[in-house]
């Protein structure tokens, strides 16, 4: 405006562009309001209750256990919720390849503004209501290498969450196969403990007898006593590990039965062997190595935001008021950006630590699955060489134990030595049966570092597909 002595004149002309679209107007009024957080607070406790009550109702067995641990593993595994969604996340991972790669393609987009629009200004009021609408195509010709670093980035993140359900398959299935084994285990050396004390109580009863009639010191029935008590007492310690075994097992296999038969060999001496020289490949290490990829990606996204843009596009507008001209565009839009307070910098620094971090990661994930898998290794050929040891052992005690039963009476043999060499059997026979357990579970354990017991138990192949 402008004063002059007179008064105030306008001078001024604008346009009040009024744009009202009534499905716009009912969208708004009947749009839901967001959810207040003590609300979705409440959703989530509640959430918790109702999946926990899932939970602990009573769910049958995932597969018939007298299949064998082959096909319940199988089943454990694909069962698993956390195997579930790590399946999940790598398709999602899968689909973003796609997401990343559209940006190099052409980009084709409309829109329409249904409306009115009201001029005013020199005395003159036009109201004129339509639609107007533009269609723009456009293509990126370069983005310094921002769009073909994002789509690497995000085929690495692919394969690193394909590696990831890997690990996570492998590692279900070691631990639902370490279940199995425990509760067969310590089921077997409960039974035998029962057997052998039972066979010791007998054995003291005869030798009370004796002590009764003066041949054999009471004193030494009294030791041999302490010594059958010492044995009795680890039945309460097998009792609990049998029910940590338990535990762990129904987690996987839905179900805590008694006793298990001995589990079938899914993985063989020379088979582990195999696999530990094929180390490298181990699905934790691809992951890792997937994931300095992925930064490498991120570093070259972030470098490219100091270089230009450039894309084609070309667009038709056309206006709401007939009398208006439809316009038309085609050219070549370059963008670049002088100045971001060092935004970009930043950006490219943190980048370079997460790569650096990275590859470190890398670096320490091969130097430790290299020592779990020499020690694995160590454990089992120290396993396979005492296996024969015990056997023999528990042959020897069987028969000096028989010696000293039958030499007793005659005072060729004492008390003392025929309890040590009934303990010693059975504490031999204990012995091979947790060096049995061990074994395979190492197997399994190499197996599974390296990738090879889903493969053995034929789940990569039905996860790809």
């Amino acid at each position: 405006m402008i004063a002059n002595g007179s008064g105030i004149k306008k001078h001024l002309k604008f346009k009040n562009v009024v744009q009202i679209s009534g499905l716009a107007l009912l969208l708004c009024s009947c749009g839901e309001r967001p959810t207040e957080i003590a609300k979705m607070s409440e959703m989530i406790s509640q959430t918790l209750v109702e999946t926990s009550d899932a939970k602990t109702g009573s769910e049958p067995a995932i597969a018939p256990l007298n299949g064998g641990l082959r096909v319940a593993l199988a089943t454990a595994v694909q069962a698993n919720s956390g195997y579930i969604a790590a399946l999940a996340t790598e398709a999602d991972a899968l689909s973003q390849t796609g997401v990343a790669e559209s940006a190099r393609r052409p980009q084709l987009r409309g829109n329409v503004n249904a409306g009115g629009i009201r001029e005013t200004g020199n005395g003159s009021n036009i109201t004129t209501k339509g639609a107007a609408g533009g269609v723009n195509l456009s293509q990126l010709v370069y983005d310094g290498g921002e769009s073909k670093a994002t789509v690497n980035g995000a085929t690495a993140k692919a394969l690193a969450a394909r590696a990831d359900r890997k690990v996570r398959a492998n590692e279900i299935a070691a631990e639902a196969a370490r279940a199995w084994i425990d509760v067969w285990q310590f089921s077997a050396r409960k039974n035998l403990l029962h057997t052998r004390s039972s066979e010791m109580e007998m054995l003291l009863s005869q030798i009370e007898r004796m002590a009764s009639n003066g041949m054999i010191d009471r004193a030494a029935l009294d030791s041999a006593r302490r010594q059958i008590v010492d044995i009795k007492l680890e039945k309460t310690r097998l009792q609990a590990e049998m029910s940590d075994a338990q535990v762990r097992f129904k987690h996987y296999f839905r179900d805590s039965p008694e006793s298990l038969p001995r589990p079938e060999e899914l993985v063989s001496l020379a088979q582990a062997r195999s696999a530990a020289a094929t180390w490298q490949q181990a699905p934790s290490l691809q992951r890792a190595a997937a994931d300095v990829l992925q930064s490498t990606s991120a570093l070259e996204t972030a470098k490219a935001a100091l270089r230009p843009r450039a894309r084609l596009q070309a667009g038709v507008t056309s206006p709401m008021k007939t009398t208006d001209s439809t316009d038309v565009s085609v050219g070549l839009m370059v963008d670049y950006t002088f100045g971001d307070g060092g935004r970009r910098r930043a950006q490219i620094k943190g980048a370079e630590a997460r790569a650096d971090a990275a590859k470190a990661q890398l670096s320490d994930s091969q130097l430790t699955l290299q020592a779990r898998i020499e020690s694995a290794l160590t454990r089992l050929a120290s396993i396979e060489s005492s296996m024969p040891l015990v056997k023999e052992q528990i042959r020897l005690s069987g028969s000096e134990s028989k010696t000293a039963r039958s030499q007793i009476t005659t005072g060729q043999s004492n008390l003392r030595q025929l309890v040590e060499a009934e303990i010693e059997n059975y504490r031999a026979q204990d012995r091979q049966i947790a060096m049995q357990a061990e074994r395979q579970i190492l197997l399994l354990s190499i197996a599974a570092m390296t990738g090879k017991l889903t493969e053995t138990l034929g789940l990569d192949d039905d996860a790809a597909n």
